[in-house]
């Protein structure tokens, strides 16, 4: 009938208006939730999420941060504090976001600056370096880019690696608070955990 047909037009109109706002909403959400990931990374415990790009923006907070060590005792002597405490955290490239989330908000954030990474694999130093963040580079390991299971082969070797970190610290005179990344501090712990020269 003629009195129907501009229902029907005023009807596929409105369909194809639906159609496209739904497609455009659904495109711009999608856009929008793919730049928020690949440019955040959040913190598990805190919920805080630190942005890489404004990790990579701010430098250590102290002067003692020369980038290039000759070797670790050296590293360990100018990143310790003067009575020769060093927070040690190993990390490879396959941790690198948790490792940064933990240096904004465990260590930048309560002013603690005796503190050195160490890389399991040369490109976590270079990332490191990169952002001006104090880094030794120990070791190479053949799985140092890919993220491993508790207890297998590779995860156990990277264990020994870390292991042998500790000691060679502990050998070298240094009292050597140990840490992973995927923790966070509260406040500065090493205060707490000094003693007296006497009793060490």
């Amino acid at each position: 009938m003629p009195e129907d047909r501009p229902m029907q037009t005023v009807l596929k109109i409105s369909v194809v208006v639906t159609v496209v706002c739904i497609f455009v909403v659904v495109t711009y959400t999608t856009t929008i939730s793919v730049q928020w990931h690949s440019t955040t990374r959040a913190s598990s415990i805190t919920g805080r999420i630190v942005e890489v790009v404004e990790a990579s923006s701010k430098t250590v907070i102290s002067e003692r941060s020369p980038l290039n060590y000759a070797n670790f005792v050296q590293a360990l002597t100018v990143r310790a504090d003067a009575d020769g405490y060093i927070i040690l955290v190993m990390t490879d490239e396959a941790f690198m976001d948790m490792a940064i989330n933990f240096y904004e908000v465990s260590l930048r954030a309560h002013q603690i600056d005796n503190f050195l990474f160490v890389g399991l694999g040369r490109n976590a130093c270079i990332m490191f370096r990169n952002m001006s963040i104090p880094c030794f580079y120990f070791a190479a390991d053949p799985s140092a880019g890919t993220a491993t299971d508790f207890g297998g082969r590779d995860f156990n070797r990277k264990m020994s690696v870390r292991n042998g970190m500790i000691i060679q610290a502990l050998a070298a005179n240094f009292t050597v608070i140990h840490s992973d990344a995927d923790v966070v501090f509260i406040r500065n712990p090493v205060q707490h955990l000094k003693v007296n020269r006497n009793q060490r």
